[in-house]
């Protein structure tokens, strides 16, 4: 069982939504409850695999794993809501009329989306273990044993 960071209503707080019955209203667009409940197990599951365990509420790294879950919860809600695109994601056609309504909400979805990727980056390194890596270029500066082989 996966442990559950966040829950819808989280989403919908954060990204301030207003209920439409079984949709959200974010930014004049809609999406389906199920749809963000989709986006909330995701988030979930995606940051329980970057454990690799399940955290309890008592652990230090919960909270940072509860924020990374809801910034990437409320990343996938909005490119899925504008359709996937900000670029003409208020537009539409009328036969061979381009009707462009972009305006203020293109820029304010740009600038949530922006602080949203930010954040989750941060919480992402606070969360994950510090890996080290090798480069072979500087394999003249890694202590290697000349030595004899050990034997048993």
């Amino acid at each position: 069982m996966t442990v559950t960071y966040i829950q819808v209503s989280d989403v919908q707080a954060q990204l301030n939504a207003t209920s439409a019955g079984t949709a959200y209203t974010v930014y004049g667009l809609s999406i389906l409850v199920s749809a963000i409940q989709a986006h909330v197990d995701y988030a979930n599951s995606y940051i329980n695999s970057i454990l690799g365990r399940d955290l309890a509420t008592s652990d230090p790294s919960y909270p940072i794993a509860k924020l990374a879950a809801l910034d990437l919860a409320c990343i996938r809600v909005l490119v899925v809501s504008m359709g996937g695109s900000l670029v003409g994601a208020f537009d539409y056609f009328l036969g061979d009329l381009r009707v462009a309504r972009a305006g203020p909400y293109k820029e304010a979805i740009a600038a949530t989306l922006q602080g949203f990727k930010d954040d989750l980056s941060r919480q992402l390194v606070n969360l994950t273990p510090v890996a080290v890596t090798f480069d072979v270029r500087s394999k003249g500066e890694v202590p290697t044993y000349r030595g004899g082989l050990a034997s048993p």
